[in-house]
């Protein structure tokens, strides 16, 4: 009786407040800007948590993937006190549309008390996820700063002459809009147009982060300004034009020539500019610089000579007309980024590298070695152990014998095929960079890891490093941070693998950067078709198999070291080149251990030239051994890296004479004009396309670099398929014209100013679709002197 009177009166004494006492946590969750995203592509996320309990410190979670099969959850640390309300700006490294249609998810956000390894979760109201709008990749997403949108809102009408879609946003008019302390918060954007509106008043890091935005691929569009050198801040000293402070009169006749046809209604006064050392190119009319461009990194700077937003200009009709020229968004390549399957690593490292990266040599069993074995076994357990035991009058003790040697023969068997897979854990990393103009390393990189034990795996990472796992295929009640999460610190970050299996296959993807790190010193030239000068290895390790990749071409240059300067001398077939083609690309499949060394390399090597497609030139190429990439594993594994590098380069090329350009120079292009049809490439070497029946719109173009080197006054018209009728457009009368002969020469009357010959081709074979092979074009010239 006294003991329950005691503890009736201790529970009384105990605060009923206190003892119920836990975080309420409410959550309110923004993505993208204004809400939209682009598909496989970085992207902010703004949370605004309230907690109307007691003190919460743990961590958030936020369970998202890039794509259906590669995403990794994150890890906050998170501390919020009683009647707090916290804004965290965060950033994430994609959001695919591919992975929340296949999934049907419930919740993209987690509060883990304690720690997301010992904690527990605590649950809370608002949103549980976001369904954003989605862009595709192709998508050109303008960012712009102007103190008055109204100024710029003729680039509205962008998209009625770009290629792909175009989306504007006015940062200025978003409410709550808070520029970005992160590069990805900037990766949704393709160019940043700046009217008149300095970012010398954005912090450092903000300028900073447009800085690095530039160099991984942004655009950057500068209008012309009184003090725009004093407000570009960290671009000041890569403009492409130096603005002068007197003005010249361009002609409305002119602009609209410039422009394509843009209709314009009088006369504008512009600044008088010199392209500085950092041009790479201007757009001119009568010797007048309208615009020009630097390089900087994988992305481009373009300078106006005229203000972005001042009338009467910005008010013309021909305007958006004007403002798509100079952006190129009329271009058959996007703006931004890849097109190709190899240039995108969110397709190529998970979908295609990953089957070749994940094969280890230790999984092969020689079928021959284990046939012997048997056979010897055989031999032994029955003739020779009889006659043995026979000899000794000891046949009784059969029974034990054999199963012994049975069992000792398979620990024996047991250890040497498993002795690679016993000791550590194996690592097979397969990465590819492109060289910057700064001689930084930019890349990508998949790293496998064959496990020696079951458990939890933790990868290191460099600030200049990312990482996300592969192979996520959820059904919507899986819960990626029970499969992989990154935990993110001062300076680093760590990617954590989770339950893996015992001899296991688990793979990471990723993008890697390393400053400073190095370049080919390039000295060539050509004449009379004969490539000469020198190249020099200026990275601190050897390189390997370098060679100089032009089209379908490959010219071995062979080892050289680090510090090594070598001479190079070779007969061209012509005095051209240019950017490397992937007409050879396999997709097959080792059948041997000893073929995935090899076939890693191959797609290292393709991954690096996709890297470069943009740059339009011919590429140097070579790969070390070395693992150039900034992670590593906690614990011991042995690692067997392969890691390409490749970098653009010119030579200085002396044209003379007649030149021709083959369809290993000229770029071509097949697309559906009919609503019936099919088309896709099958063999670029050999121009041969999958076709269904329909009609096509088939171009031939001049690569950019070799329009202004000749005067280009035939077109070469070769054709082997019958089945094809194909008509060519006469630019002069705009109509098509009929080609009867399989052999055909056209004068320059069929070739466009932009360096086109359009063709019109109908293909009719009543079935659904055969291989077909394109006819093959080329062009003649004389050069310019």
């Amino acid at each position: 009786m006294f003991l329950a009177i005691l503890i009736a009166l201790v529970i009384s004494c105990i605060p009923i407040g206190h003892a119920s006492a836990a975080p309420k946590l409410d959550l309110e969750a923004e993505l993208g800007i204004a809400n939209n995203i682009k598909s496989y592509t970085p992207l902010p996320l703004k949370l605004t948590i309230t907690n109307n309990g007691s003190a919460f410190s743990g961590d958030l979670v936020i369970d998202t993937a890039v794509s259906y099969n590669a995403g990794s959850a994150t890890v906050y640390p998170l501390d919020i006190g009683e009647g707090e309300t916290k804004t965290v700006q965060l950033y994430l490294d994609g959001l695919a549309d591919d992975y929340m249609h296949m999934n049907q998810q419930q919740q993209y956000f987690y509060f883990y008390e304690g720690g997301i390894e010992r904690g527990k979760i605590v649950d809370y109201t608002g949103d549980k996820l976001v369904r954003p709008s989605i862009y595709d990749r192709d998508t050109t997403i303008i960012y712009t700063l102007t103190d008055n949108a109204d100024r710029l809102a003729t680039f509205l009408q962008l998209g009625q002459y770009a290629t792909y879609n175009v989306e504007v946003y006015h940062l200025n008019t978003i409410e709550n809009f808070e520029f970005p302390t992160n590069v990805k918060g900037l990766k949704l954007a393709n160019v940043l147009a700046i009217d008149e509106v300095g970012i010398s008043h954005l912090t450092k890091e903000q300028q900073q982060v447009i800085f690095q935005w530039v160099q991984e691929g942004g655009t950057i569009l500068i209008g012309a300004s009184d003090q725009v050198e004093a407000s570009v801040g960290l671009f000041k000293d890569y403009l492409p034009l130096a603005l002068s402070n007197e003005r010249t009169i361009i002609s409305s006749n002119s602009l609209e020539e410039l422009s394509n046809g843009g209709k314009f209604t009088e006369d504008i006064e512009i600044y008088q500019a010199e392209a500085t050392q950092n041009s790479d190119s201007t757009f001119e009319a009568d010797g007048i610089i309208i615009a020009a461009n630097s390089n900087l990194g994988k992305g481009q700077i373009i300078q106006t000579t005229f203000s972005l937003g001042d009338n009467p200009l910005a008010s013309m009709n021909g305007y958006p007309k004007l403002i798509a020229t100079v952006l190129k968004l009329d271009s058959s390549q996007p703006i931004h980024g890849y097109p190709t399957f190899v240039g995108n690593y969110m397709d190529y490292l998970p979908h295609e590298v990953a089957s070749i990266n994940e094969l280890f040599p230790s999984f092969e069993v020689s079928v021959t070695t284990l046939v012997i074995i048997v056979l010897i076994y055989i031999l032994l357990i029955g003739p020779t152990l009889y006659l043995i035991l026979k000899k000794f009058d000891k046949r009784e003790h059969a029974w034990w014998i054999i199963p012994v040697i049975s069992v000792a023969l398979s620990i024996a068997l047991f250890i040497v095929g498993a002795k690679d897979r016993l000791l550590q854990s194996q690592i097979q990393q397969t990465a590819y960079y492109q060289v910057t103009k700064d001689n930084h390393l930019s890349g990508y990189y998949i790293e496998s890891i064959l496990t020696n034990r079951g458990g939890d795996f933790t990868f290191h990472l460099d600030k200049n490093t990312t990482a996300i796992a592969t192979g996520y295929t959820g059904n919507g009640t899986d819960r990626l941070h029970d499969k992989s999460y990154i935990e993110h610190h001062a300076d680093s970050s760590s990617i954590h693998l989770k339950n893996l299996n015992y001899w296991s296959v688990q793979s990471i993807i990723g993008e890697t950067k390393i400053p400073n790190a190095g370049s080919f010193k390039v000295d060539l030239s050509i004449e009379s078709n004969l490539l000469e000068g020198t190249i020099t290895n200026d990275f601190p390790f050897e390189l390997k198999d370098v060679a100089i990749w032009s089209g379908h071409r490959e010219i071995p240059l062979g080892t050289i070291e680090a510090g090594e300067t070598i001479t190079v001398s070779e007969q061209l077939n012509s005095a051209v080149l240019v950017a490397p083609t992937n007409s050879n690309y396999s997709y097959n499949y080792p059948s041997t251990k000893d073929e995935i060394m090899p076939m890693r390399m191959e797609k290292a090597k393709y991954g690096a030239a996709g890297l470069t497609e943009r740059n339009n030139l011919p590429v140097i190429i070579g790969w070390t051994d070395q693992s150039l990439v900034g992670l590593e594993l906690e614990g011991n594994a042995s690692l067997s890296p392969v890691t390409y590098i490749s970098q653009p380069f010119s030579a200085d090329v002396k044209y003379t004479g007649e030149i021709t350009l083959g369809s290993d120079i000229l770029t071509e292009s097949i697309d559906m004009i009919s609503q019936t049809g099919f088309v896709e490439l099958l063999n670029e070497s050999t121009n041969q396309w999958y076709l269904e029946d329909g009609e096509y719109s088939y171009i031939v173009e001049i690569p950019e670099n070799l329009k202004n080197q000749a005067n280009w006054n035939e077109i070469l018209f070769t054709s082997k398929e019958n089945r094809l009728e194909v008509s060519i457009l006469n630019v002069n009368t705009n109509e098509y014209e009929v080609i009867e002969d399989q052999n055909a020469i056209y004068s320059s009357d069929y070739l466009s100013e932009e360096g086109l010959a359009i063709f019109h081709i109908k293909y009719s074979n009543g079935d659904k679709g055969q291989p077909v092979i394109l006819p093959e074009v080329g062009v003649k010239g004389v050069a310019k002197e």
